[in-house]
């Protein structure tokens, strides 16, 4: 027990505190709110509009058709074995990446990313070659079309989704950088 003329020392000095902190709170109150916006900033948030995974996840069973009648009407030989096979495969792959970014953005899942990279890139791929491979005119026409009207901007919306994402973790390590830093901590530290 501390007499009249001694201080209890029980944690440091507030105006020391409020010096390092920039706070006049007491230390508790503003520890407890660094720790609140810390536990906020780690919570996951929803970056993608919900309807973005529903759109994508649409696109990807739309694909399916397309992938089946393409099975179907390729010839076997174009200059190259196995033509058929090698477009097909190639928009099964396409496909799946459609259907993993749109369930991915549908959950609002943070780390939709890399899905969404590489879902674009398939996508332009995709319309570059349908375009320079096309047989005669009505087929590159069609290529054409596909890609202008359908395949690149959904590829500019799959590559929106990953800016956006990048973005948003960019900034969220920014905010707990500082958070990290009001707490008294570097964010490289490990006590």
């Amino acid at each position: 027990m501390a007499t009249m003329g001694q201080r209890r020392n029980d944690g440091p000095d507030p105006a020391k505190q409020q010096e390092s902190t920039g706070f006049e709170l007491p230390e508790s109150t503003a520890t407890e709110q660094l720790e609140s916006q810390l536990s906020r900033e780690l919570h996951p948030v929803r970056v993608v509009p919900g309807w973005a995974g529903w759109a994508l996840i649409v696109a990807g069973v739309l694909m399916l058709p397309w992938v089946a009648g393409l099975a179907l009407v390729l010839p076997v030989q174009a200059e190259a074995a196995h033509y058929d096979a090698a477009w097909v495969g190639f928009d099964v792959a396409l496909c799946a990446a459609l259907l993993r970014t749109g369930w991915l953005a549908q959950r609002g899942r943070e780390h939709i990313e890399l899905t969404a990279a590489i879902t674009g890139t398939l996508l332009v791929v995709d319309a570059w070659f349908d375009t320079v491979t096309a047989s005669n005119r009505h087929a590159f026409l069609v290529a054409l079309l596909l890609a202008v009207c359908v395949e690149l901007p959904i590829a500019a919306f799959c590559l929106w989704i990953a800016g956006r994402v990048e973005y948003r973790r960019q900034q969220r390590a920014q905010r707990l950088g500082h958070l990290l830093h009001r707490l008294g901590q570097r964010p490289g530290d490990v006590r």
